[in-house]
Formats: C-alpha cells, sequence, structure tokens
C-alpha cells in the first residue's frame, strides 16, 4: 500500500533543497565572474559591484562611498561595471580612486546579478571563507553599504 503521509513529508524538504540549489548556482557563477575580474580574490570581505547605469541617485550614494573610503579597510573592493566612458568615470571619481588596487574596472560586464530585478542597484556581495554568504543592494529599500565599514556586514 501507498503511504501518502510518509511522502507528503519529503516534499518540503524537496523543496528546500531545490531552493539552495538554485541559489548556489546563481552565486557559483557570480563567484567565478568575481575570480575572472579580481585574480587576488577575497577570501573574507566585500565586493561593492556599482552600474554605470540605473538609480542615479542610489549610484552617486555608492561613489561617494567609494571616494570617502577607498583607504578605509583593505577588505572592500569596488567594481564597477557598464562602463560608457573610462574618462568620465575618471573625471568623476579622481585619479587616487581610479589608481587603487582597490578599484577594478568590469570591461567586458561580465559581472551579471543573481537577481535582475536590481540590476539597477549597486550590488554588495558579502564573502566568508571564501564562498559568496550574502548579497545586498544600495537602493530606496536597503542600504547596502551601511555596515561596510563597521564589520557589520
Amino acid at each position: 500500500m501507498y503511504n501518502v503521509s510518509r511522502n507528503c513529508k519529503c516534499i518540503p524538504l524537496l523543496f528546500s533543497v531545490l531552493i539552495l540549489c538554485a541559489c548556489g548556482t546563481s552565486h557559483r557563477r557570480l563567484h567565478g565572474n568575481l575570480r575572472l575580474l579580481d585574480k587576488h580574490m577575497l577570501v573574507e570581505g566585500s565586493y561593492v559591484v556599482i552600474p554605470n547605469e540605473g538609480c542615479e541617485g542610489c549610484i552617486s550614494t555608492a561613489e561617494s562611498f567609494v571616494k570617502k573610503n577607498i583607504h578605509a579597510a583593505a577588505n572592500i573592493r569596488y567594481i564597477f561595471t557598464r562602463i560608457q566612458s573610462s574618462k568620465l568615470l575618471k573625471i568623476k571619481l579622481g585619479n587616487d580612486v581610479m589608481s587603487s588596487n582597490r578599484v577594478l574596472l568590469d570591461t567586458a560586464n561580465i559581472i551579471e546579478y543573481p537577481d535582475k530585478a536590481n540590476n539597477i542597484y549597486p550590488m554588495v556581495i558579502i564573502l566568508h571563507d571564501g564562498k559568496i554568504a550574502r548579497v545586498t543592494y544600495q537602493s530606496p529599500a536597503s542600504n547596502g553599504l551601511s555596515g561596510l565599514l563597521n564589520g557589520e556586514e
């Protein structure tokens, strides 16, 4: 006889496994792209990905954060992506920021957002033990940059 109640208990577990696999896949691809972009990839720390187009206020906030804090923490790297003009970016951010080894330019646009609906916002990628632990965004609904400097990631 087929026991329906026993098999139904497995459905939440199966659903959880599928969600974890789906999340791992999107982060695996993002992790691989980070490794391609940064040969000395962080094991512990954060990457702040700033698109050159999207939510203007959010992007301006992230750019100001970079300018103010470029030398504040060695475990934060800044990636500029979807760059329309490197010259304009250099004028906007200044030579000190652009020449920093903490700044990476994604000129091939390989960084992909795991959540496509948020690709207009700066993305904050938190790494722990060499793996992506969390992805947040600097958007009107959330302040992904808060806590980066004081270890509240």
